[in-house]
């Protein structure tokens, strides 16, 4: 498997083609109930089952459905819309050596 870094630009997804998907988002840092003034940099990852695309973030008590592929979209644009995000995709070797992970119009 293969990371590739992508922009803000979901809409350029082949989503046929990516096993996966990591996102580095800027969250509130945590010191037991209490919620710090400070941000760092948490991962989440997503991943298609059935179907359905799921959010496994690590601070959600279980996945969390997302839903079809306009939902994930939508999901992974509001998730990228501020600053210090970054949305990596994981994909297999050929797929990134061809770059099939793109839409045609890319």
């Amino acid at each position: 498997m293969e990371l590739t870094r992508l922009g803000k630009d979901v809409g350029s997804i082949d989503l046929s083609n990516v096993t996966g998907f990591i996102l580095n988002v800027p969250s509130n840092l945590r010191w037991g109930p209490l919620r710090l003034p400070l941000k760092r940099q948490h991962w989440i990852g997503v991943r298609e089952v059935g179907g359905v695309y799921y959010n496994l973030d690590s601070k959600l008590r279980s996945p969390q459905p997302i839903g079809n592929p306009d939902e994930l979209r939508k999901f992974l644009r509001q998730q990228l819309r501020g600053k210090n995000c970054e949305l990596l995709l994981v994909v297999s070797e050929e797929v990134e050596a061809h770059q099939t992970w793109r839409s045609d119009g890319c």
